[in-house]
């Protein structure tokens, strides 16, 4: 449950860049059952699995390139889904976190006003300032940058309130453009553009092992909104996380529970569309297996990726920041764990 936390370490989702090999069991239109999901996709070892069974949480870092960051995480817990869709559907639950600055859910359609609670730092404000394509220290596309450069008069004694209420109307602006085509941006804060849509291409292609979960949903990730999926519900909030320095982000969660007698696991889906800082894209994918008992398995395979941790002087840093995310996957799960079961 990655969102459930603010720091970049915990942040930073995981994925699975090195396609896994699935076995017959996982390959058949049969019912996935957890512990070979996590053999054949995180490599969880036979020791792994009985802390698993003990109720203790499991997270282990996955090998993915330079670019990414990879954690995956499992935990038992005793307790009905419902509880755990619960939780995530509550998202003003996110405020108890001491990172979770400002938060807030977008209306439908998404609308300046779903943003009047979240304020923007002066830093990022002087940023943009002076921002231009491919020298921004703000994450921001071409055709917003030229609206900030073309639509507020910088030399204004209110210039700030000016780009803040900007910013607000292009957020949800650019919200409401993927909730009603799927739309998604470009950076130019560096010299070389990014298409966010890209990055997502890379991140559902190595994350095709969930087809054999549930195709429908991972098509229905895929494809927004131009395909529909019975049971769905989709949410779209902002929030502002503290993340070494305040970060603006956009989220799209998708709750997919599983109706009473279904052969496939309950699927929740945190897909990040923007962030000012950090990151360049996000997918979180959580499983709730039952276990045939009083509970169920709850799984999670994280992954963003990111130009932050690219060069030389970074490979220190990202090595650190690789072993803490294994570490805050633990703990997420064990607050999850721990809240649940009260």
């Amino acid at each position: 449950m990655t969102n459930r936390c603010g720091t970049l370490v915990a942040l930073v989702a995981a994925g699975v860049l090195v396609r896994p090999t699935l076995t017959s069991q996982t390959r058949g239109s049969g019912p996935i059952e957890p512990h070979t999901f996590l053999r054949t996709v995180a490599g969880f070892s036979p020791a792994d699995l009985s802390q698993l069974d003990r109720g203790e949480p499991v997270a282990r870092v996955l090998d993915t390139e330079k670019r990414e960051v990879a954690v995956v995480g499992a935990v038992r817990i005793t307790a009905s889904q419902a509880s755990l869709f619960e939780r995530y559907r509550d998202i003003s639950s996110l405020k108890s976190s001491d990172v979770v600055l400002e938060l807030g859910r977008f209306g439908t359609p998404p609308a300046p006003a779903d943003l009047r609670g979240l304020v923007f730092e002066n830093y990022d404000l002087e940023t943009i300032r002076v921002c231009k394509p491919g020298d921004c220290g703000v994450r921001l596309s071409t055709a917003n940058m030229e609206r900030f450069a073309r639509d507020v008069n910088w030399t204004a004694p209110g210039w700030r309130e000016q780009a803040a209420d900007l910013w607000r109307r292009l957020l949800a602006a650019d919200a409401a453009a993927y909730m009603a085509n799927g739309t998604l941006g470009d950076y130019r804060n560096k010299a070389a553009p990014l298409d966010v849509a890209e990055e997502f291409n890379a991140i559902f292609e190595s994350s095709k092992y969930f087809e054999a979960i549930s195709p429908e949903f991972l098509a229905y990730l895929k494809r927004f909104p131009s395909i529909s999926l019975q049971g769905a519900e989709n949410i779209l909030y902002w929030s502002k996380d503290d993340i070494n320095r305040p970060v603006t982000r956009v989220t799209h969660l998708v709750l997919y529970p599983a109706p009473s007698g279904a052969r496939r696991p309950g699927l929740i889906a945190t897909k990040q569309i923007y962030a000012a800082h950090y990151f360049d894209a996000g997918l979180g994918l959580t499983c709730a297996f039952d276990d045939d008992a009083s509970g169920f398995y709850m799984l999670s395979v994280n992954r963003v990726r990111t130009r932050s941790l690219t060069t030389f002087t970074r490979s220190i840093v990202r090595s650190v920041v690789q072993r803490r995310s294994r570490d805050a996957m633990e703990g997420i799960l064990k607050s999850t764990k721990a809240a649940l079961e009260r």
